[in-house]
């Protein structure tokens, strides 16, 4: 393990990620982990405060409360062309996976399937590189994506309870529906179509798709690009607000969906803002995503 430099000495490395520091400074530039015993200058300029960590992600927040994120290098114009480039992906991402599906008739859908949600991704990463993180000198520590670590109980609680809250916000919408009446508002089943599942063993495939990678790259986009560009502007709850409309616009394919997706968006941009940490959205998402997907495995 590295240690902790100390003012006007020499460089070292991090104790705690192991980036080496340059002499004199007193925090690091790419965890933010702050040795006890040192102070943060009143000046701290803003490049140093946007690499600010919440303890609940596994590092020290520097002279701010956990959820203050810091600043990013994008903002509107960026987040509008990244939604734009998002949706011209989704539609060549389509057509190209249809395409390499009819190869393999017998699951076409879900072979289907299985390319779009890799092809989106890959195609997410680089937009969001390209419209922000390439301006950034520590994307992962902007993002709160850095040094994967134990997260602390509080993390844990609060992404179960965010996963449980959602499960029960689609419950009591789909109670009220239906005792509305409201056919055109409820919410459509199966939650996941059938024809996009793998057949046996395969369906492994199918959930590292759905369960996994979707999750990742949606919550990249959505909360880590999206809702942080916004947040500087807008505050944490218009910012939250935003993101989740603009979440379940992109997850329209019948009206009956747009409040519980709404729902679920909200939740886990208050999960990554409450608790700083872009894992704990993903863990949330992944859960929400294993669960519909087993439902439909096993039934």
């Amino acid at each position: 393990m590295g240690q902790s430099p100390q003012a006007g000495q020499g460089g070292s490395y991090c104790a705690r990620c192991e980036r080496q520091w340059g002499p004199g400074q007193n925090f690091c530039p790419g965890c933010g982990h702050q040795p006890p015993g040192f102070a943060i200058p009143s000046d701290q300029s803003d490049e140093m405060k946007s690499t600010e960590l919440s303890s609940d992600s596994g590092s020290v927040a520097i002279g701010r409360a956990p959820h203050r994120m810091g600043g990013v290098t994008w903002g509107g114009w960026q987040i509008i062309f990244g939604i734009v480039l998002v949706m011209l992906s989704l539609f060549s991402v389509a057509s190209a996976a249809l395409v390499l599906g009819s190869f393999y008739p017998e699951q076409e859908d879900a072979v289907s399937t299985w390319i779009s949600v890799h092809l989106m991704a890959l195609a997410i990463i680089g937009i969001v590189w390209y419209l922000g993180l390439r301006h950034c000198r520590y994307p992962l520590a902007v993002l709160r994506l850095s040094r994967v670590t134990w997260p602390r109980k509080r993390t844990v609680l609060l992404m179960f309870g965010v996963l449980g809250a959602s499960l029960i916000g689609t419950y009591i919408y789909s109670g009220i529906v239906g005792w509305l009446g409201v056919d055109e508002l409820t919410i459509p089943s199966p939650a996941v179509d059938p024809d996009n599942l793998f057949d046996g063993p395969a369906v492994l495939l199918t959930f590292q798709a759905l369960a996994f990678i979707t999750p990742m790259s949606e919550e990249l986009f959505f909360r880590g690009f999206i809702f942080r560009g916004l947040l500087p502007k807008m505050g944490p709850w218009w910012a939250i607000a935003v993101s989740a409309l603009i979440f379940s616009g992109f997850h329209f394919s019948h009206v009956g969906v747009l409040i519980p997706v709404f729902i679920i968006g909200f939740l886990l941009g208050w999960l990554y803002w409450k608790t700083g940490s872009l894992w704990a959205a993903i863990g949330a998402h992944a859960g929400q995503n294993v669960l519909a997907l087993a439902a439909q495995t096993f039934s």
